[in-house]
């Protein structure tokens, strides 16, 4: 908001705003086949990877089914943090945004993204195409009778087989599984590879709380996909905003940056995640009871009393942007 708000002061018009933001694990504490790991319930990553979304690029309005979300994933490199490999998709309605921050007429592209390691979309987008998402209650898992992953895993990837009952104990019989399926072999490669770090193939009994491929998904992802207590989250934002001066026809991008890691002192440890969703909330309570906000009623930090108090704070925490004009 500071940088919109910067521009119109100057008398500028912005042309463009973009915004990419994830939380993600350190590079270090990427080491599965989906490089990411959840700090939160992976059922709600899970669902909100199948939102709809809206965004405007270059004029036009772009809609992108909740389905075919993870399809549209594309490549992302941070300018100035060119070593992390990422890609991006939208992140459900950015237009919303432009109407917050005064930019809807002005903006020919606004749009809000979600940041991941490259190569993780395609394989939940393979993974959510074998049915691994389905969230209605499964045939097998309502009987009642307790049965394995390997053996849900037969039901999920063998529907059309003519022996539904099939086992496919290794990477190699998942993904030739796969290929059947209409899939390529290295996307089959890879969605075997993450299936069998999961646990899919194990011959271990499926919890009694799964009643749907959707449940035992979450289950097996809250089980291996959670952090370990000497490994650091991550969490990077950001926003690029082209700007146009009309009196001496220059187009100026501003670009900021910011790059949060997760600490551990004495054994504990304190998310990154936490503390770029905490300081900031404790911050506005802080200026609130400080009487530093004058304005009254229920207000987003859109306003430079909020804002500007807040990203010094912020700052003095040791949280700071990278921020860059050209």
């Amino acid at each position: 908001m500071k940088m919109i708000n910067d521009a119109h002061i100057k008398k500028g018009k912005v042309k463009s705003f973009t915004s990419y933001c994830g939380g993600l694990p350190s590079p270090a504490a990427a080491n599965n086949p989906l490089a990411y790991k959840f700090s939160w319930n992976p059922a709600g990553a899970i669902r909100a990877g199948q939102n709809p979304a809206k965004y405007k690029s270059n004029g036009d309005i772009i809609h992108v089914d909740g389905k075919n979300l993870y399809d549209s994933a594309a490549r992302f490199r941070v300018p100035n943090l060119p070593a992390f490999a990422l890609e991006c998709f939208p992140n459900r309605d950015s237009l919303v945004y432009g109407e917050h921050y005064g930019i809807e007429s002005e903006a020919t592209t606004i749009f809000r993204g979600t940041l991941r390691y490259e190569g993780f979309s395609m394989i939940m987008a393979t993974l959510s195409k074998l049915g691994f998402f389905d969230s209605e209650a499964n045939q097998v898992l309502s009987t009642g009778k307790r049965i394995t992953f390997g053996a849900l895993l037969s039901n999920i990837l063998n529907k059309d087989a003519d022996n539904e009952s099939e086992p496919l104990a290794g990477e190699e019989e998942i993904s030739k599984r796969i290929i059947k399926l209409g899939h390529s072999k290295e996307t089959a490669a890879k969605a075997a590879k993450t299936i069998v770090f999961l646990g899919f193939n194990e011959e271990r009994e499926v919890p009694s709380l799964c009643k749907s491929v959707f449940d035992a998904t979450c289950y097996l992802m809250e089980e291996k996909l959670a952090y370990s207590g000497n490994e650091q989250d991550m969490v990077l934002l950001h926003h690029e905003v082209e700007v146009e001066f009309l009196e001496s026809k220059r187009i100026v991008k501003h670009t900021a940056t910011l790059l949060e890691f997760g600490d551990i002192k004495n054994g504990q440890t304190t998310t990154a995640m936490a503390k770029t969703v905490g300081i900031p909330a404790a911050i506005g309570a802080l200026l609130l009871i400080e009487d530093k906000i004058k304005t009254r009623g229920v207000l987003r930090p859109l306003e430079a009393e909020v804002y500007l108090p807040a990203l010094d704070i912020l700052q003095a925490y040791g949280i700071k942007l990278m921020e860059k004009a050209e």
